[in-house]
């Protein structure tokens, strides 16, 4: 039985390093990384070694797992995604020998080994306890496969603890990165570049402060939603009514508001009475039959009404007023006005 799950392609659009935000510092660090896999050839021939082990650590949600991507996808390399969180098994025998697979498999590409929850097998342990020796095990297995990376290959570890890793592991990665929450101004600068990919007229937010760049994307997509579902529900909609809907009562109880109208004519359908025996209903309409439009066969018949202007809203209140024998369907009218109008099922 398998205890891991590796992840080789991402659900998410994976970004470019320079549509990432990061330090001065980071940038530096990743540009030089960069250059010593786009000349690693000529760097052997001197028998330098390549800085291929990468720690990224600090606050959550400022971009670790984008970057190890982002990295990936310049290199031209496949990315093996691995989660220790949900990776190591209880059998910690078992999970020593995974590790060892997923090196060595990785290696055979040259992929990007990337570890996310690095600290959940890397944390300084308490070696008193009952796992103390699979866990030293573990650890040790770990630390020879850093090692002995190929140096074709990367590995990208993340964490958000990395006070409590193993200092042993800790020294086997050249390249460290931290990841801070962005300041006032890059969060604005976030806010602006986010909220520039739509129309002005649903772009307004309140933006928040002293949280990471996930938090404030998922602060903009939620207030951007809602501005737009607002927006929606406020788009002017036309509906005929040849009924009840035309009588004040009915519109004040369904939409809190009379409605104007203009005549109309529906071309090819004849009226037909329904009885009523939802009590909601007939308390709004006082009338036990309701007309129905039904199609007709011959194209001469005609039923009268007006056509009134309500939101997207004051729609669907409608679809809850009408009873479920009836359906909604766009039409042309005879003053070639397209409208709603309920009909027979």
């Amino acid at each position: 039985m398998n205890f891991f799950k590796l992840n080789t392609k991402q659900n998410n659009v994976i970004l470019n390093l320079k549509e990432l935000h990061f330090s001065e510092e980071n940038r530096v660090k990743i540009n030089k990384l960069l250059e010593e896999f786009t000349y690693i050839d000529t760097l052997k021939k001197y028998n330098l070694p390549i800085d291929n082990k990468i720690l990224l650590y600090g606050a959550t949600g400022c971009g670790k797992t984008a970057t190890a991507n982002a990295i990936a996808k310049q290199l031209n390399k496949k990315i093996v995604t691995l989660n220790l969180g949900r990776f190591v098994s209880s059998k910690l025998g078992e999970t020593a020998k995974n590790i060892s697979d997923i090196f060595f498999n990785a290696q055979i590409d040259g992929s990007v080994l990337f570890i996310d929850e690095f600290d959940f097998i890397g944390k300084a342990r308490d070696y008193e306890n009952k796992d103390s020796g699979e866990m030293k095990r573990l650890v040790n297995t770990l630390i020879q496969q850093i090692d002995n990376l190929a140096e074709n290959s990367l590995l990208i570890c993340a964490t958000n603890h990395l006070n409590i890793i193993d200092p042993a592991l800790l020294r086997r990665f050249q390249i460290k990165l931290e990841y801070e929450l962005p300041t006032y101004q890059k969060l604005n600068l976030y806010y602006d570049s986010l909220l520039s990919l739509f129309p002005e007229k649903i772009n307004i937010i309140k933006r928040v402060y002293k949280i990471s760049y996930a938090e404030a994307k998922d602060i903009v997509y939620n207030q951007i939603k809602s501005n737009v579902i607002q927006l929606e529900k406020q788009k002017k909609q036309l509906l005929f009514s040849y009924g009840t809907l035309q009588l004040d009562n009915v519109q004040i109880e369904t939409y809190g508001r009379k409605l104007y109208g203009k005549k109309d004519i529906l071309m090819g359908y004849r009226l037909d009475n329904m009885q009523i025996k939802d009590e909601s209903i007939l308390k709004k309409s006082n009338q036990e039959f309701h007309p129905i439009a039904i199609k007709s066969d011959i194209s001469e018949e005609k039923i009268e009404g007006k056509i009134f202007e309500i939101n997207t809203e004051e729609l669907l209140n409608t679809d809850l007023y009408e009873v479920d024998d009836y359906k909604r369907v766009l039409e042309t009218f005879k003053s070639g006005l397209k409208a709603w109008v309920y009909i027979k099922k």
